[in-house]
C-alpha cells in the first residue's frame, strides 16, 4: 500500500474526524445497562458477535457494493445499494445516526473540495448516508477496496472500546488488549463480507436491534443510540 494511500486510509478512519461518531453506542451502552457486557471477555464476544453477524453480512458487502457505484459513478448503484442500507438500519436511532452521520460527512467532504462538481445529486434526493459517504471518500481517495473495508471496521472497533471504557468501565489497557485480539477477526470479516451475495445481505443480530430500540427510553445514558 502506498503511503500516501495509507496516510488517506488513517485520516479516514481516524476517531477524530469531525462528524460526530463518538456520540453513538450503537446499543452497547444498553447491553451494559442490562448485564450483557460487564467486563472485557463478555464485551469481547459481543464485539465478535456483531462482526460475525452483523458487519459482515451488511455493512462490508454494502460498503464494497457502495464503493464500486461510486467508482463507476452510476448513481442509480448508489441509491439503491444506500436504500438497503437505510433497511437494515433496525431502529429509529440506528436509522438517524445512518442519516446523520452521512449529513456530516457530506458537509466535511465538501469542505475538503472532495465533493463531486454540482455536489451529491443522489436519484430520489436521498439523505447521504454515512456508509455511503465513507465509500464515497474511500474511492475518491484511491483508497483500495480492502483497506477500505479494513478501516471501516477499524474505525468502527475502536469506537466500540471507546463506549466501554466510558461505561463498562473499561480500563486501557484492557481495552488495547481487546483491539489486539479482535485483528484477525477483522481480516475474517472483511474476506466473508467480501464474498456476500446480493440475496444474502441481511442482518441476524435480533438482540442488537432490541437494546438499540430500549435505548431510546433508557432512563440515563451517556450516547445518542
Amino acid at each position: 500500500m502506498a503511503s500516501a494511500n495509507l496516510l488517506s486510509l488513517l485520516h479516514l478512519s481516524s476517531p477524530s474526524l469531525p462528524i460526530g461518531a463518538f456520540a453513538y453506542s450503537q446499543g452497547l451502552e444498553s447491553a451494559v445497562e442490562l448485564g450483557w457486557v460487564k467486563d472485557p471477555d463478555s464485551l469481547q464476544q459481543w464485539l465478535e458477535q456483531m462482526m460475525t453477524h452483523g458487519l459482515s453480512h451488511v455493512d462490508i458487502p454494502l460498503l464494497k457494493r457502495l464503493y464500486i457505484s461510486w467508482q463507476q459513478q452510476d448513481l442509480n448503484a448508489v441509491s439503491y445499494w444506500q436504500d438497503v442500507v437505510m433497511a437494515n438500519r433496525e431502529s429509529a436511532e440506528l436509522l438517524k445516526e445512518e442519516t446523520q452521520l452521512g449529513t456530516t460527512f457530506s458537509r466535511l467532504i465538501h469542505s475538503l473540495d472532495l465533493a463531486p462538481e454540482g455536489g451529491f445529486a443522489i436519484p430520489g434526493e436521498r439523505l447521504p448516508g454515512y456508509l455511503s459517504m465513507y465509500a464515497y471518500a474511500a474511492q475518491k481517495l484511491q483508497i483500495p477496496l480492502a483497506d477500505a473495508l479494513a478501516g471501516w471496521l477499524w474505525s468502527w472497533l475502536e469506537n466500540q472500546v471507546v463506549v466501554a471504557c466510558k461505561t463498562v468501565p473499561l480500563g486501557q489497557t484492557a481495552a488495547q488488549k481487546i483491539l489486539l485480539k479482535l485483528h484477525g477477526a477483522i481480516q475474517t470479516c472483511v474476506s466473508e463480507g467480501e464474498a456476500v451475495s446480493d440475496d444474502e445481505i441481511g442482518m441476524t443480530l435480533p438482540a442488537f436491534a432490541m437494546v438499540s430500540a430500549w435505548h431510546e427510553q433508557q432512563y440515563s445514558r451517556l450516547f445518542r443510540s
